[in-house]
């Protein structure tokens, strides 16, 4: 099996993460682990490389190095090329809304992602967009980040192609 740089699948990530410049007060960062399964007990390993099929979680930390709370924080995680969104694995430890993407980026909206369809027949019918598609999720935090140290996490898990 093909090996895959790490590089390759999670720098478009690490460029997703900008949240300012240095003298901001909100310091963001980013990890990648591959998801072991072994005698039904799941571990994450440093991701250093990637093949076919695994399981990568990313992890978002964001802390206020602050002197004042920070309301709304807005976080996006690209689902890079070359991998596909596993449905159900964006978690939050705080209150967030979480939106999806599937141009890129462009536009985001709830889930599930429903499109209109045209049949042959005519008929207009409802069609789920697969959670696959996606390119980018996006969380609108409803908790303030506190002031000096204070973090939100998020997470969220990927499918190597």
């Amino acid at each position: 099996m093909q090996k895959l740089l790490l590089a390759a699948v999670l720098a478009l990530p690490l460029f997703g993460l900008s949240v300012g410049h240095a003298d901001e007060p909100i310091h963001g960062a980013m990890e990648a682990f591959v998801v072991e399964n072994k005698d039904n007990k799941e571990t994450l390993l440093a991701a250093k490389e990637v093949e076919p099929n695994q399981l990568v979680e990313y992890q978002l930390t964001y802390t206020n190095k602050g002197d004042s709370n920070i309301n709304g924080l807005t976080v996006v995680g690209p689902v890079p090329e070359g991998t596909s969104y596993v449905s159900n694995t964006a978690n939050a430890d705080v209150a967030a809304a979480l939106q999806v993407s599937i141009d890129g980026g462009k536009t985001f909206e709830p889930e599930p992602v429903i499109r209109l369809e045209k049949k042959a027949s005519g008929e207009v019918v409802e069609k789920v967009v697969p959670p696959e598609q996606y390119t980018h999720l996006k969380w609108k935090a409803e908790n303030a980040i506190n002031a000096d140290g204070g973090t939100q996490f998020y997470t969220y898990r990927v499918r190597i192609k």
